[in-house]
């Protein structure tokens, strides 16, 4: 039997995530991605942004499928990496 994993007393923190997308985001879709800096680089869109929470994270994914956008990667980035401008850009 396996044993569940011990969950921190603590509400879970919000976290700074960096999602990769193959191609541009049409003009028209990017209003469907709110509170996310997006940046373009050569043949991929950069979303970087805090989520409350994995649900929040779990929400943005369907949404990036719903859009039928092609996802790269997905990071949780460090204070360091959010510190580092190629990672958080303003648009």
């Amino acid at each position: 039997m396996n044993v569940p994993a011990e969950r921190s007393a603590s509400a879970p923190s919000r976290a700074l995530y960096q999602l990769r997308l193959a191609g541009l985001i049409p003009p028209d879709l990017v209003g469907d991605i709110e509170g996310l800096r997006i940046t373009e680089e050569p043949a991929e869109t950069v979303l970087c942004g805090e989520l409350a929470d994995q649900s929040a994270l779990f929400g943005l994914l369907a949404r990036i499928h719903g859009l039928g956008l092609q996802l790269l990667e997905v990071r949780r980035l460090t204070d360091v990496d959010a510190e580092d401008p190629p990672f958080v850009p303003d648009r």
